[in-house]
């Protein structure tokens, strides 16, 4: 999960079909992509099985550029646990010390930690929204 330069807003996508959606457009109109999770997302789907989204969605577009955010809420014990899955960016809330203590674990494997989740867009809209979402992230409207 390469870093994509921020140039706008974050996606928030919630399943499989959203994140393909938002790659297929990045890859159409040569944008770097932001993909993040809805908040505290990762404590009732898994930081398996939002990874798993982003590496199926990534399988047919590898050339695009994406950064994929995991928002663990304030569950320090899933924030590890997305770390040695393979996670390059998460967002922990919650107590200072316990986000700096995962920060120094994270940088070990040059990933991050941040306190609050960038700007986003959320794509739980009609299917035919999803491109607006996108172009208005990118400040492409």
């Amino acid at each position: 999960m390469g870093n994509a330069a921020m140039t706008g807003r974050a996606l928030i996508y919630h399943d499989l079909a959203q994140a393909d959606r938002v790659l297929a457009l990045a890859d159409q109109l040569g944008q770097p992509v932001v993909l993040l999770t809805a908040p505290g997302a990762a404590a009732y789907g898994g930081p398996d099985h939002y990874l798993r989204i982003v590496e199926l969605a990534r399988r047919d577009r590898p050339e695009v550029s994406v950064e994929a955010i995991l928002d663990c809420g304030d569950d320090a014990g899933i924030a590890q646990m997305a770390l040695r899955l393979g996670w390059r960016s998460l967002v922990l809330k919650g107590k200072r010390a316990v986000r700096d203590k995962l920060r120094q674990i994270a940088e070990r494997d040059n990933a991050r930690i941040l306190a609050r989740p960038p700007k986003a867009l959320d794509l739980n809209v009609p299917d035919g929204e999803i491109e607006g979402q996108c172009r208005a992230a990118w400040k492409l409207t």
